[in-house]
């Protein structure tokens, strides 16, 4: 008899076993890129409501002697002339290519009548329709205290 000797190479089981392994690596990959394209988009979107905000905010600031006091709740709904609807590049949009909204309050402080509270937000439209209001997502929000005052 014979002795057949020890043969190298790969069994169907070992075989099975590593593309497995391999199966289980790629999907663990393929969920942390799309955690961080999510992550990505979120930041770029963070990025452009700042800016928005901060344009705003420095456009009210200039003179604050001719700005309008708001109604209340104009930093949470739609009040004309307290609202805009921008675009993805953060132009001023009319009809359905709105993105973002942006929203801003002008308020007397109460402890002195000739300081105004002035806040933006922006946020990204979600679920916007044409002509409709949008529902604005968690955005961004700055606030300043100007004086009605020269100084």
């Amino acid at each position: 008899m014979k002795r057949i000797g020890c043969q190298s190479g790969t069994t169907l089981v070992e075989a099975v076993i590593a593309i497995g392994l391999l199966a289980g690596a790629v999907t663990a990959l393929a969920g942390l890129a799309h955690s961080a394209i999510r992550a990505a988009t979120l930041a770029r979107e963070r990025s452009i409501e700042a800016v928005c905000a901060l344009e705003k905010i420095e456009g009210l600031c200039r003179d604050v002697r001719l700005l309008a006091v708001s109604p209340g709740g104009t930093l949470t709904a739609d009040v004309p002339g307290f609202v805009e609807y921008l675009d993805a590049r953060g132009a001023v949009a009319t009809g359905a290519n709105r993105v973002f909204v942006r929203r801003w309050s002008v308020a007397p402080v109460r402890a002195d009548p000739d300081l105004l509270a002035i806040q933006v937000a922006v946020a990204a439209c979600r679920g916007a329709g044409a002509a409709g209001p949008c529902e604005a997502a968690a955005g961004v929000r700055f606030a300043s205290i100007r004086s009605r005052l020269a100084w």
